[in-house]
C-alpha cells in the first residue's frame, strides 16, 4: 500500500508539472494568436488552455489526497529494531 501511495504521488507529481508547463504554453500562444484574430485558432488555444487548467487542478488533488494517505499510512507503523541496544540484545 505505501508502495502504491508513493508511485502514485510521483506520477502525480511529475504529471501536474506537464499539465502546468502545458498552460503556461497555451496561455502565450493565446495572447499570440489573439493578436491574429481566426477564430478557430483562438478556439483551439482557448479550449487547450481550459484543459490543461482543469487538469493540473484534478491531479494536484489527487497528489494531494495520495500525499494525505500516505502519511496515515506510515503515521501508525513503528520502527523495527531501533531499540535493539537499549534492551542489550545486541
Amino acid at each position: 500500500m505505501i508502495y502504491f501511495l508513493l508511485t502514485s504521488a510521483s506520477f502525480f507529481n511529475f504529471m501536474f508539472y506537464i499539465f502546468a508547463i502545458g498552460f503556461v504554453i497555451a496561455l502565450i500562444l493565446e495572447q499570440v494568436v489573439r493578436k491574429q484574430g481566426d477564430e478557430l485558432n483562438i478556439l483551439i488555444v482557448t479550449t487547450n488552455r481550459k484543459f490543461c487548467w482543469q487538469q493540473a487542478w484534478v491531479v494536484n488533488v489527487f497528489w494531494f489526497l495520495c500525499n494525505i494517505l500516505l502519511y496515515f499510512a506510515t503515521r501508525t507503523s513503528a520502527p523495527v529494531g531501533s531499540d535493539l541496544i537499549w534492551r542489550g540484545e545486541l
